[in-house]
C-alpha cells in the first residue's frame, strides 16, 4: 500500500510523461529510487524511459528528407503501391540504447505488478523498436493483449498512450511482413479504443515536446496517435481499398488541421493532403455531378495545400525554384477546371491560392499565366494586362536560354516554359487586348511577337526533335486575333489606302485561321463581320455566318449578324424570323415572352413601373453578359418591327423591352460604382494576401484583415510592380486612371450636410493629399469644356451644351452628383467586367429612349420625341447620339444655333460619330455656309463615313448646287462628281441594314 506522499508523486510522474517532461519524470523518479521502498522498480522504468526520449529528442533528423516520397500512389500489374516511409529510427545502435536495454533486462529480473510489467514489456519494445532491432522489438510486444489495460496507480492516463505506441509498434512490424490486414487492424483497434476512453472535447493527437516555438528538425521522432492515423489510411489505400483509405486519409487530414502547435508534422500533412487530393480528382473522373458535390471539398484541400507549403518552405534561394509550389499551382488550376468552380467568389479563392504561391516563388512565368487565365475569366482586366506584360518580359528572357540550347544542341530545361504554354496565354492576352482593353494595337504587338516565336523555333529545330510542333489549332487561334486586330484597325483609319491595307490583312488572316481550324467559331464570325463591314460583300458574309452560327447556336452574336444581314437585302421577313428563332433559343427568352405589361398603362407609365434601380434585382435567367447580348438582339427586332410593320408596332413592344432591361441590368444597376476588382473583392472577402498560415485551417477559424499586404515576394520590380498598382495599392491604382481616391464625406443626420470637396491641385502631376502619389497627365475627351478658371468646377457654365443640365437641375457637375459619384466624367474607369457591364446598361437604357424616340419622330409626335432624348441624356448624359439627335430635333425646329451646339459637342465626345458629323455638315448647309459644309463632307467620306449613304448623298447635292453656280468648264466636271457621289449612296443604301453592323464589334 502506497502512503498519501508516493500517490501525489506518482500523479506528478503521470502528468510529466504526458506531456512529454522527461528531466520533471525524472527528477521525479528518483525520489522512488531507493532498495526496498515503495515502487522503486517502477522509479528505475520511467528513469529508464526519460532518459531514452532525452536522448532521442537530440537525433537530427529533416522530416523533409524522410518523407520526400511519401505518398506517391502507383497501380500497377502487381496491385496498388502507396509509400508510407517508417518512422526515423537509428539504424545503428548506439551505446546508450545498449545500455538501456541491459538496464531494463536487470529490472525484469524483480518481482513486478501486472501494471509494472507491462509497462517494461513496452518501454523495452520502444528502445528495440528505434534502435532497428524488430524480430525483438515485435517478441516484446506480441505477448501483450490487443485491449487497453486498466487504469492502475501508477500510470491512470499516460497508460494510454504505451498503449497507442504498443498497437502502432506491432501494426509497422506486420507491415514489414507484408501483413497489411493485420497491420490495419491494429491501427484502426488503438484509435477506435483510444477514443472510448477520451472525451468529445479531447485532442486526439497531442503532440509532445513540441513547442511552438521548436523547429521542425526536433519534432518528436513518432507520436504514436498521429502515426496510426496515418498508417492506417495507407494500409486500406495500399489493400486497393480506395474509398475507405480516402475517408480514412481524410478523418488524418482534418484531426491534424487542429493539432496544436499548428506547424507540427507540416510536410507529412503536405504529402498525405496532395495524395488526398488525388484520389478526389480520381473519384470525379467525369462525372458532373461528383464535380458538384466535391467542389468545396477540392477549393478547400488547395487552400490546406498552400498554407502547408508556406509553413514548410521560404522565399527561394539562388538555384531554387520551389517544383513543389509549382505543381501545387498547376493542380490547383486544374481541379478549379475540372470541378468548373468559374464563379466570381470561386474565382477568387484560386486567386488567392496564386498569389500566395508569389511569395514561394522568384518571377515565375508559370504562376503569372495561371494569373492572366484567372483574372481574365474574373473580370479585372487591368490586373490581368498588369500579369500579361510581366509574363511576356519573363518568358522572353526564358526563351533567350532556349534559343542557346536549340543552337548548342544541348538539352532544354525542363523547368522552363513550355513554346505550347507561352502561346496559349499570348492568345488570351492578344484577347484581352482587343475584346477588354480595346487595343488593336497591344494586341497586333501581343500575335507579332507569337509569330516570331512559331517562325524562329521552326527555323532552329525544324525536325521538331527537342521541342513539339505547335498544334494547328493554336495557329489558328494567331491567325484569328491578328486578323480581328487588323479589322479594328480598317474601321478606325481615316486614310482609304491605310483602311484597304488593313482590311485585306484582316480577311487574308481570317480565312487562314478558318482553314487551319474549321470549327473554330470566332473565325468564321469575324470573317463575316469584316465582310460585312469592309466591303459589303452580302453574300459571302451571310454564308460566314451561317457557318459560325452551326459550329454553336447557342452565341448570339452570329444569328445577330445574320438578322442585320438580311436586313441589308431588305429582305425584313426573314430577318424577322432568324431573330425569333436565335431569341428562342436564349435562356433569356422567358424573361422577354412573360413581360406583358398591362396594355391600359402608356408607354411612358409602364417604362417607369420596372424597378430599374430594385437594389433586389437579379439577372435570374443566364449571365449578364448574354442577357446583353439578348438585349441587343431584342433592339434589332424592335428596329425591325417598325421598319416592316410601321412604328406604332415598335411602340408597343418599348414596355416588354424595359422589362427585360430591368431583368438584365438590374442587378448591374444596384450595384452602383463601387469598385469591383479584385483588390476591393479580397478587401470585401476578408482575404489578406501573405498571411496564409497553417492555424487558419482549424475549424471555425477564419481571418478578416482590415487591409491588404504590400508583396515583396517578387524580388524584382516586375512582378512586385504589377502587383503593387493593383492588388495591394488600390490608390495608386486610381490615380493611374486619372481619377482621385473616394472623397470622405461627412454628414450630420440632422442637417444633411456635405464636407467641402477638396480642391484639384494647380499642377496635374501634383496632389495635395499626403502620402499619395503624383497624379498623371491625363488629356480629357472634351478639353474645350474645362473650366478656365480657378472655380472648382468640372465644367464652364457659359457653354452653350450645359443648357440641357441646366435645365434640368444645375450643370454637369450636379448631375454627376446625383449619380452618387464624385469622379470627372470625363475619367476612364478600371477596367473590369462590371465596369463594363455598367457602362453597357447605361447605353442600353440610353439607346432604348433613342430607339423610343426615333419612333415618335416618324409617327411627327415631336415633343413625346423630345422626352424621349431627355431620358436618354438623363440615362447616359455623356451620349454622342442623345445629343445629336436633341440637336436634329432643334433643327426640325429652327434653333439651328441650338443644334450648331449639339453637334459640336456630340464630335467632341467621340470624333468618328458620322451621325453627328453629318448633321452638323448639313446645318452648315441649312445655314448657308456650303463651303464648310462640303469641307466636312469630304473630311467623312474620306475616313470613317465612308460607307455612309447620307454622308454622299449629301456630298452629291453640294457638288451638284455647287456645279450650278459655276462656269461650263468646271460645271461638267462637279456634275459628274455629283452623279458618282449620288450614285454610291444608292448602292450604299441598297445594302444598308436596320442597324449598323459596327454595334456587334468585339
Amino acid at each position: 500500500m502506497l502512503s498519501s506522499r508516493h500517490q501525489s508523486v506518482l500523479k506528478e510522474i503521470d502528468a510529466a510523461r504526458c506531456v512529454g517532461s522527461w528531466s520533471t519524470a525524472s527528477a521525479l523518479a528518483a525520489k522512488l529510487v531507493k532498495h526496498g521502498s515503495p515502487g522503486h522498480v517502477f522509479g528505475s522504468i520511467v528513469s529508464s524511459e526519460a532518459e531514452l526520449e532525452e536522448y532521442l529528442a537530440k537525433v537530427e533528423w529533416s522530416p523533409q528528407e524522410h518523407w520526400s516520397d511519401d505518398g506517391i500512389m502507383q497501380r500497377s500489374s502487381n496491385g496498388v503501391r502507396v509509400t508510407a516511409r517508417y518512422p526515423m529510427n537509428i539504424s545503428s545502435s548506439p551505446k546508450q540504447l545498449e545500455a538501456l536495454e541491459k538496464r531494463l533486462q536487470k529490472i525484469g529480473k524483480h518481482t513486478l505488478s501486472d501494471e509494472e510489467a507491462y509497462q517494461l514489456s513496452v518501454v523495452t519494445a520502444k528502445v528495440y523498436f528505434y534502435g532497428s532491432k524488430f524480430e525483438q522489438c515485435q517478441a516484446a510486444v506480441d505477448s501483450l493483449a490487443t485491449t487497453i489495460p486498466d487504469e492502475g496507480a501508477m500510470s491512470p492516463v499516460y497508460v494510454r498512450q504505451l498503449y497507442m505506441a504498443q498497437m502502432v509498434m506491432r501494426g509497422i512490424t506486420a507491415e514489414m511482413h507484408g501483413d497489411m490486414d493485420t497491420a490495419h487492424s491494429m491501427y484502426d483497434t488503438a484509435l477506435v479504443t483510444l477514443k472510448e476512453r477520451l472525451s468529445s472535447q479531447a485532442a486526439l493527437v497531442v503532440p509532445r515536446g513540441s513547442a511552438a516555438g521548436a523547429e521542425k528538425s526536433h519534432e518528436e521522432l513518432v507520436n504514436w496517435a498521429e502515426e496510426a492515423l496515418y498508417r492506417r489510411a495507407m494500409a486500406s489505400l495500399a489493400q486497393d481499398n480506395i474509398d475507405r483509405g480516402a475517408d480514412e486519409l481524410a478523418v488524418y487530414i482534418r484531426v491534424m488541421d487542429n493539432v496544436t502547435p499548428a506547424t507540427f508534422r507540416v510536410f507529412r500533412r503536405l504529402r498525405a493532403n496532395r495524395l488526398h487530393m488525388q484520389l478526389e480528382r480520381q473519384s470525379i473522373g467525369a462525372d458532373s455531378s461528383a464535380a458538384t458535390q466535391a467542389k468545396e471539398r477540392v477549393m478547400a484541400s488547395h487552400r490546406r495545400q498552400m498554407a502547408l507549403l508556406k509553413a514548410t518552405y521560404a522565399f527561394p534561394r539562388a538555384n531554387e525554384a520551389h517544383a513543389e509550389v509549382l505543381a501545387e499551382v498547376d493542380g490547383a488550376a486544374r481541379d478549379w477546371e475540372l470541378v468548373r468552380a468559374f464563379s466570381r467568389v470561386e474565382s477568387l479563392r484560386l486567386l488567392e491560392v496564386l498569389y500566395e504561391a508569389v511569395f514561394l516563388t522568384f518571377n515565375s512565368p508559370q504562376v503569372l499565366r495561371h494569373l492572366v487565365h484567372v483574372l481574365v475569366r474574373f473580370g479585372d482586366y487591368h490586373e490581368a494586362r498588369l500579369a500579361f506584360v510581366t509574363y511576356r518580359e519573363l518568358v522572353e528572357r526564358q526563351l533567350e536560354r532556349v534559343k542557346k540550347a536549340l543552337g548548342s544542341g544541348s538539352k532544354i530545361d525542363s523547368g522552363l516554359e513550355s513554346v505550347n504554354n507561352i502561346l496559349r496565354t499570348v492568345v488570351v492576352g492578344a484577347r484581352l487586348f482587343l475584346v477588354h482593353l480595346d487595343s488593336a494595337h497591344d494586341c497586333l504587338s501581343v500575335v507579332h511577337f507569337a509569330n516570331d516565336l512559331i517562325d524562329d523555333v521552326e527555323a532552329r529545330d525544324p525536325d521538331h526533335q527537342i521541342i513539339p510542333p505547335v498544334p494547328e489549332t493554336i495557329r489558328a487561334q494567331v491567325a484569328l486575333w491578328k486578323g480581328a486586330a487588323h479589322g479594328r484597325l480598317a474601321q478606325r483609319s481615316r486614310e482609304p489606302s491605310n483602311r484597304a491595307d488593313h482590311h485585306c490583312a484582316a480577311l487574308q488572316l481570317l480565312r487562314q485561321a478558318a482553314e487551319l481550324n474549321p470549327q473554330l467559331y470566332e473565325a468564321h464570325y469575324f470573317l463575316a463581320l469584316e465582310l460585312a463591314l469592309g466591303t459589303r460583300d452580302i453574300a459571302a458574309a451571310t454564308a460566314a455566318a451561317k457557318q459560325a452560327a452551326a459550329l454553336d447556336a447557342t452565341r448570339l452574336d452570329a444569328w445577330h449578324l445574320l438578322v442585320l444581314l438580311s436586313t441589308a437585302r431588305k429582305d425584313y421577313a426573314k430577318a424577322l424570323q432568324i431573330c425569333e428563332v436565335a431569341m428562342r433559343q436564349s435562356v433569356w427568352w422567358p424573361a422577354y415572352n412573360e413581360s406583358q405589361p398591362n396594355a391600359n398603362k402608356s408607354e411612358e407609365s409602364v417604362a417607369h413601373s420596372h424597378a430599374l434601380h430594385d437594389k433586389d434585382a437579379k439577372a435570374p435567367m443566364g449571365s449578364v453578359d448574354a442577357g446583353m447580348d439578348f438585349f441587343g438582339l431584342a433592339m434589332t427586332h424592335m428596329a425591325i418591327e417598325g421598319r416592316h410593320h410601321g412604328f406604332d408596332t415598335s411602340l408597343d413592344a418599348q414596355p416588354r423591352l424595359f422589362a427585360l432591361y430591368a431583368s438584365v441590368f438590374g442587378s448591374v444597376v444596384a450595384a452602383g460604382d463601387e469598385s469591383d476588382d479584385v483588390a476591393s473583392a479580397m478587401e470585401a472577402a476578408g482575404i489578406s494576401i501573405g498571411l496564409l498560415a497553417v492555424g487558419d485551417l482549424r475549424t471555425g477559424h477564419h481571418t478578416h484583415p482590415s487591409h491588404l499586404v504590400p508583396s515583396q515576394a517578387s524580388g524584382r520590380p516586375s512582378l512586385a510592380r504589377s502587383l503593387a498598382r493593383s492588388v495591394f495599392s488600390k490608390h495608386t491604382r486610381f490615380s493611374s486612371h486619372g481619377e482621385y481616391p473616394p472623397l470622405p464625406f461627412s454628414a450630420s443626420e440632422d442637417a444633411g450636410e456635405v464636407a467641402d470637396v477638396p480642391k484639384l491641385p494647380d499642377h496635374p502631376g501634383q496632389s495635395d493629399h499626403p502620402g499619395q502619389p503624383d497624379q498623371p497627365k491625363r488629356q480629357r475627351s472634351m478639353p474645350h469644356l474645362r473650366a478656365p478658371s480657378g472655380d472648382g468646377s468640372v465644367l464652364s457654365a457659359d457653354i452653350p451644351t450645359e443648357a440641357f443640365f441646366d435645365k434640368h437641375g444645375g450643370g454637369r457637375s450636379s448631375t454627376v452628383t446625383h449619380m452618387h459619384s464624385n469622379r470627372s466624367v470625363y475619367s476612364t474607369a478600371v477596367a473590369t467586367r462590371q465596369s463594363h457591364q455598367r457602362a453597357q446598361a447605361r447605353r442600353a437604357l440610353c439607346s432604348l429612349w433613342l430607339a423610343t424616340g426615333t419612333a415618335f419622330v416618324a409617327l411627327q409626335r415631336l415633343d413625346e420625341a423630345g422626352g424621349a432624348v431627355a431620358e436618354a441624356l438623363a440615362a447616359w448624359p455623356e451620349s454622342p447620339e442623345a445629343l445629336t439627335m436633341r440637336g436634329q430635333l432643334a433643327a426640325a425646329e429652327g434653333q439651328h444655333v441650338m443644334a450648331l451646339n449639339e453637334f459640336h459637342a456630340a464630335v467632341a465626345l467621340e470624333a468618328n460619330n458620322i451621325r453627328a458629323a453629318v448633321a452638323l455638315a448639313c446645318v452648315e448647309h441649312e445655314l448657308g455656309r456650303r463651303d464648310v459644309a462640303l469641307g466636312l463632307l469630304k473630311n467623312i467620306t474620306r475616313a470613317h463615313g465612308w460607307c455612309d449613304p447620307e454622308a454622299w448623298y449629301w456630298l452629291g447635292r453640294l457638288e451638284h448646287e455647287l456645279a450650278l453656280e459655276c462656269d461650263s468648264d468646271a460645271r461638267t466636271q462637279m456634275l459628274r462628281r455629283a452623279l458618282k457621289y449620288s450614285s454610291y449612296a444608292l448602292e450604299l443604301e441598297s445594302s444598308q441594314p436596320v442597324r449598323p453592323f459596327s454595334i456587334l464589334r468585339p
